[in-house]
C-alpha cells in the first residue's frame, strides 16, 4: 500500500510547493512510482512549475463531481519516469469537498501508486482536517524568520492532533550573509522550536526561481547540487 506525505506550511511565500515538485521529482528518480496531488484548490501552481500548463484536460473537481473518472484526471509526467500529476481546480472551489472525499481518495490511490506526496493548502482550520486526517507522513516547510517559525510550531501540533505521527521540518530560503544575525532565528533555534526532525536546508538560490517559471524543476538536472539535496531528503523522510 502506498503512503501519503503531506508538503505543508503555516504560512504562504516560504517555498512549499518548491518542495513538493521537487521532492515528487527525487521520489521517482529512486525508482517509486510517485503520484504528485494538488490540493490547493482554487490556486494551483504545480502545473507550472512542471510546465504542463496545455496538459490538464481534467483535474480533481471534475472527479469529485462525477464528470469524468480519476485515471482521466491523472496525467504522466513526461520529463520525469514514475512521476504523475493529479491537479485541482484553477479558479474555483470543490462543492461538498471533505474528509470523506480524501479518505476515499488516498485509498484508491494507495494501491496504485507507492508515494502520494500532496502540496496542501496554507491552513490550520477546517482544510487542514479535510487533507490530513488519513495521512502517514509531514514535512513542515518553514523559512528563518520568527513568524514563519511561530507558524510552523502551530502547524505542527495541529498536525500529531490530527494523528500524523511522521513529522519533519525543513527549512527553505537560507541566505548565507544573515547567518549568525542576532535577529533573525537560528537552525537550533528552529530546531529546538519544533522538535522535529530536520531533513534538509535549501538555500536562497535565483536558479531555484528561474527553475519554477521555466518549467523544468532543479532536480530534474542529473548530477546537480539541488537534486542531490532532494534526494538526500527523500530518503530521510522515507526513514
Amino acid at each position: 500500500m502506498g503512503r501519503v506525505i503531506l508538503v505543508c506550511s503555516g504560512k504562504g511565500g516560504v517555498g512549499k510547493t518548491t518542495f513538493a515538485v521537487n521532492l515528487s521529482i527525487a521520489c521517482a528518480k529512486k525508482g517509486q512510482k510517485v503520484l504528485l496531488m494538488d490540493l490547493n484548490v482554487g490556486r494551483r501552481n504545480i502545473d507550472i512549475y512542471l510546465g504542463m500548463e496545455d496538459r490538464i484536460l481534467f483535474d480533481l473537481g471534475d472527479v469529485i463531481s462525477g464528470l469524468c473518472r480519476l485515471d482521466k484526471a491523472i496525467a504522466a509526467y513526461d520529463l520525469c519516469a514514475g512521476l504523475y500529476i493529479l491537479a485541482c481546480p484553477q479558479y474555483r472551489e470543490i462543492e461538498g469537498f471533505g474528509p470523506g472525499h480524501v479518505k476515499a481518495l488516498y485509498d484508491r490511490l494507495r494501491s496504485d501508486f507507492d508515494l502520494i506526496i500532496v502540496d496542501c493548502p496554507v491552513s490550520l482550520g477546517g482544510v487542514l482536517r479535510t487533507v490530513a486526517g488519513d495521512a502517514d507522513t509531514a514535512l513542515i516547510v518553514t523559512i528563518q524568520d520568527y513568524s514563519s517559525v511561530r507558524n510552523a510550531d502551530a502547524l505542527n501540533e495541529k498536525l500529531q492532533t490530527l494523528g500524523v505521527s511522521r513529522r519533519f521540518f525543513a527549512i527553505n530560503r537560507m541566505e548565507k550573509q544573515y547567518s549568525g544575525a542576532v535577529n533573525i532565528p537560528s537552525l537550533s533555534f528552529i530546531t529546538k522550536a519544533l522538535q522535529i526532525p530536520l531533513v534538509g536546508i535549501v538555500s536562497e538560490e535565483p536558479a531555484i526561481h528561474l527553475a519554477n517559471n521555466s518549467g523544468y524543476p532543479v532536480a530534474l538536472e542529473d548530477g546537480s547540487d539541488m537534486e542531490l539535496r532532494f534526494l538526500q531528503m527523500a530518503a530521510r523522510i522515507q526513514g
